[in-house]
């Protein structure tokens, strides 16, 4: 229950912030209420203005992940 409030709130935020920041609006995060489509093994899929879509719960993943990094770092440059 705790690591699905960690994906859902803080790893889809995360992303659904970052994502499209990061890649300057070619990659945007599917909502999460959206209907299913099929994506790739990484969770992506071209929208029909040529632009991808990130899927949902891979959004919440990259998210954890770069928080899980984040505090990886700053162990490394606390020690």
């Amino acid at each position: 229950m705790i690591g699905g409030i960690l994906l859902d709130a803080l790893g889809y935020t995360t992303a659904r912030l970052l994502v499209p920041l990061l890649t300057f609006g070619c990659i945007r995060v599917q909502p999460l209420r959206a209907e299913p489509r099929r994506h790739n093994w990484f969770g992506f899929s071209r929208n029909p203005d040529g632009s991808r879509q990130l899927e949902a719960i891979m959004a919440g993943w990259y998210g954890l992940f770069f928080w899980i990094a984040v505090v990886i770092a700053v162990l490394a440059l606390l020690r």
